[in-house]
Order: C-alpha cells, then structure tokens, then sequence
C-alpha cells in the first residue's frame, strides 16, 4: 500500500496494524536521523537502517525523500502541538503572574531549541526552502497556532500591558523572544556570540527581563513617538 505525499490531506492510515507500526517507526527514525544527521545526511538508507526497514519500504509509501521529510515533520508539529495544547493552560504555571509566566516561557523556549538543535535547525531550513506550498501552509499554520496559544496565556496579564494593543505586543514580544533564542541556538558563526557570550542562564535572565520590559513599558514609548511627530 502506498501511502500518500500530500502533507495537506495529511497521511492515508494504513488499514492493517503491521503497516501502520511500519509507518509509525518510519516517521520517527527520521526525526531522530534529522536531529542526528540533519538534512543533508539523513538518507533514505540511513532512515530505513534506524527504522528496521529496507529502502524500497519507504519508496513504497513515499514519492522521494522530500516526501518522507514533509510526513515526519508535520507530524512532529502536530503531536507537540497536541501536548502543548495539554500542558500549556495558565493553571499549569507555579507563579502565575507576568514576570513568573514570561521567565517560564523563555525557558521552555531554550530548552526546546536546545534539546533538539539538529532538527530545529533541518526544520527552519526545510521549511525555508520546500516547494511544496500544501507542506508549507500546514506547517505554518501549527507554528503560528503554538505563538497564539503562548499569547492567550500572557493575555491574562493584559492590565499590566502598558501598550495601546496588548495582544500586538505580546506577540511581537514572543516572536523577538524567539528569534534571539533561534540565532543563539542554531547559528554557529553570529554577532552574538562574539558580542555577548552569556550563558544559558544569562540569556534566559535577560530575554525575561526584556520580555517584561517592553511589555510595561509600550505606552511610554508609544506616546513619546506621537509627541516627537507632533513636534516635526
């Protein structure tokens, strides 16, 4: 049975448990052989090994390698939006307020880019470069549904968002969050690194601190700007 490539209609499951246990082994020995090798080294041959298959298993199921990484990628995605969907509730934080939720958040966010590198790294890069738009799309649309999830959380605290739009800043906010984290933790050759060489325990101290500070601090500045364009 061949499985379909088209990561926009998602997967077609496979009716026997035999080939459905195949499949599941084959979607995970390329996260791992992603996370290991990254794009470049995780050959068909070399997925197929991890996963106890011969290679022209997976050329039944899947068109090419692309379409084996679109799979195993998206359904990555999916199952740890699944989970966050479950742990990330406002009621699972220890210190629910702004300054715990934000550090908590920075934290998560280190420790996600820092216990897989290699496939984050396969993933922005796949992601980048992919001429597959149904790929694309979908993976986007789980990306962008983790920052809004992470949103709504901070969005408890929006009284203390000095900000004329505080779901703007929370979400500008996060995505800065993000990207430093993303330079630091995947680029081996950066300004930062060479500028400011902190530690992970720096960085995350820093990240909150600036977190926090630009999101009580939104409407000073935004009056400042109105007030120097009134004086032009």
């Amino acid at each position: 049975m061949r499985y379909t490539d088209r990561v926009s209609g998602g997967i077609l499951e496979p009716q026997q448990q035999r080939s459905r246990d195949t499949l599941a082994r084959l979607l995970n020995a390329t996260i791992t052989t992603l996370e290991q090798h990254g794009l470049d080294g995780a050959t068909i041959p070399r997925i197929a090994s991890a996963a106890g298959v011969a290679p022209a298993s997976v050329y039944r199921r899947f068109r090419d390698r692309d379409a084996l990484y679109r799979a195993a990628l998206l359904d990555a995605l999916n199952k740890s939006a699944a989970a966050n969907r479950t742990s990330l509730r406002l009621e699972s934080f220890k210190e629910r307020t702004l300054d715990g939720v934000a550090g908590r958040l920075v934290a998560m966010t280190l420790q996600q880019y820092r216990s897989q590198p290699g496939l984050m790294r396969a993933l922005t890069r796949f992601i980048e470069n992919d001429t597959d738009e149904h790929f694309r799309a979908n993976a986007l649309a789980v990306l962008v549904g983790n920052f809004e999830r992470l949103a709504d959380i901070l969005m408890a605290f929006r009284s203390e968002i000095v900000h004329p739009n505080p779901k703007r800043a929370i979400t500008f906010a996060l995505l800065t969050m993000a990207t430093v984290i993303e330079v630091r933790a995947l680029e081996q050759v950066s300004i930062w690194r060479e500028l400011l060489p902190l530690s992970d325990r720096e960085l995350q101290a820093e990240l909150t601190r600036n977190f926090v500070a630009y999101l009580r601090s939104g409407r000073k500045a935004d009056r400042r700007l109105t007030g120097a364009r009134r004086a032009r």
